[in-house]
């Protein structure tokens, strides 16, 4: 799985994990933190140990994804929005009317806010 992958599925079920595997996981792939780093942040322990943490809280998101998919669905989601919205823009070329300005707006805002 690809590294934006892990932080999007950490985000969304990053509350799931056990707290070990969360705080690893934000350490290493949001904080960009070595694995000594990590290890110094919680407390001591081996590197052993984080890249244990790590790998469980991955694998854990990875069967979340698999039985929730909201990953996906985002995913999904997004390219309608993009589609929507190029359709917007081939109306507006078209049309002189305001509300295609704003509709077009109101798309950038929801596919921004996903």
């Amino acid at each position: 799985m690809e590294r934006t992958d892990i932080v999007i599925l950490l985000d969304i079920y990053g509350e799931l994990l056990a707290n070990a595997q969360r705080d690893a996981l934000d350490m290493r792939y949001n904080e960009d933190l070595s694995l000594a780093e990590i290890a110094g942040e919680m407390g001591g322990i081996t590197r052993q140990s984080v890249v244990y943490s790590i790998r469980k809280g991955e694998q854990k998101l990875c069967e979340l994804e698999s039985k929730l998919g909201f990953l996906a669905r985002l995913r999904e989601l997004s390219g309608e929005i993009d589609q929507a919205r190029q359709l917007v823009e081939d109306m507006k070329s078209d049309s002189s009317d305001e509300r295609l300005n704003r509709l077009s707006g109101l798309l950038s805002e929801i596919r921004s806010g996903l």
